[in-house]
């Protein structure tokens, strides 16, 4: 079965990630993920990619939801490819929408960091002074 258009898939003969861009007579045409030149692989050499290697995204990574614009770390990648993004103050969400930070917005993250870390963290069971 030939992977259609625009899936992720393995190239097991390489061990790289590419994109089904199109079909040259038997011939699968696949670009990685985040761009770059294109390469030609037997559609019996691939296998479907999984959402982390889809991605290429590890947890812990710094990403850009490029939905909402939300910034944070990546917590999980699911199978089905949802990536689970945590803020630096704590609030996570799900979206499979996402590109690195690039330097700045690096920055802002871990300056986001160093304040949450530096705020004093209170008991909701301990006294009020």
């Amino acid at each position: 079965m030939t992977p259609e258009n625009g899936t992720f898939v393995v190239d097991t003969r390489h061990g790289k990630v590419g994109q089904v861009m199109g079909h040259e007579g038997p011939r699968l045409q696949l670009r990685p993920p985040s761009g770059g030149r294109e390469w030609e692989a037997a559609p019996d050499s691939v296998r479907p990619a999984t959402g982390a290697e889809a991605f290429d995204i590890a947890p812990g990574t710094m990403v850009v939801d490029t939905v909402t614009g939300g910034m944070g770390r990546v917590r999980t990648v699911a199978p089905n490819g949802m990536i689970s993004v945590e803020h630096p103050n704590g609030y996570t969400w799900k979206t499979c929408a996402v590109r690195a930070a690039n330097s700045i917005e690096r920055l802002n993250l871990l300056a986001a960091d160093a304040a949450q870390a530096s705020r004093p963290h209170r008991q909701a069971d301990s006294p009020t002074p």
